[in-house]
């Protein structure tokens, strides 16, 4: 079975990285196949492993930051889960993660900083190895999201420069926001570092049209890293 991976808030400030013996793709639980968990308990648990009980109680306290699912009419896990997410893009355009940026795309989805000098680099040179594999279809039905954990640091004149220096192209987008606001985000994502050098290497691939969410290790080898999030996001369409 696939190592697990969630996307659950937490009152820990230090969610641990997965352990990642090898770099192979992970496909993780569809977020649809949860909604029924988290219309009872507002929270979602995105995993190839069975949750701990003490997880999957109706009883559990929600966390600060997770949101309340609507009852107007009926959305899929993301739509849910990752509601209500407001951050602002390399532009100083305030975007909203879900609405403008994650539904009905396949995402490709990384934390990072910008005074980064380890692996953002390395995972920057694939990302740009993404970019140009992925051609016109960047910014159309996929999108790039690096969504920084330095946001007292990375303004948007900041991460405008630094999207400059990587050649992004429409579609890859650079987020930052208040302090509470990245916090809240990347608690959500399973990517919350209290120290932005201790930030995960995991870039998170998903698919809104499908439901399909999984997990690349992004110190891998440019080349297969670009193949799997490729086979990942599928074929246009």
């Amino acid at each position: 079975m696939g190592m697990g991976f969630r996307l659950t808030p937490t009152n820990n400030p230090h969610p641990s990285a997965p352990s990642v013996k090898t770099p192979r793709l992970t496909n993780l639980r569809h977020i649809a196949a949860a909604i029924t968990f988290a219309a009872t308990t507002a929270a979602i648990a995105i995993t190839t492993t069975p949750a701990s009980a003490a997880e999957t109680s109706p009883e559990a306290a929600p966390s600060a930051d997770t949101p309340t699912p609507s009852t107007d009419k009926p959305r899929d896990g993301a739509a849910i889960y990752l509601a209500d997410l407001p951050l602002v893009d390399q532009n100083g355009k305030p975007v909203d993660l879900y609405n403008d940026i994650i539904a009905g795309r396949r995402i490709v989805l990384h934390s990072f900083f910008a005074r980064c000098e380890g692996s953002c680099p390395v995972m920057m040179t694939t990302l740009q190895a993404l970019q140009k594999q992925l051609g016109s279809r960047l910014g159309k039905d996929v999108h790039i999201v690096s969504i920084t954990v330095d946001p007292d640091h990375d303004t948007p004149q900041v991460l405008a420069d630094y999207a400059r220096r990587v050649q992004a192209k429409p579609g890859w987008h650079f987020l930052s926001g208040s302090s509470a606001q990245v916090t809240t985000a990347l608690r959500r994502i399973g990517q919350y570092t209290d120290a932005p050098e201790n930030h995960m290497n995991l870039i998170i691939v998903g698919n809104d049209t499908n439901g399909d969410w999984r997990k690349v290790h992004g110190l891998a080898g440019v080349k297969q890293v670009v193949t799997e999030i490729l086979e990942a996001v599928g074929r246009e369409g």
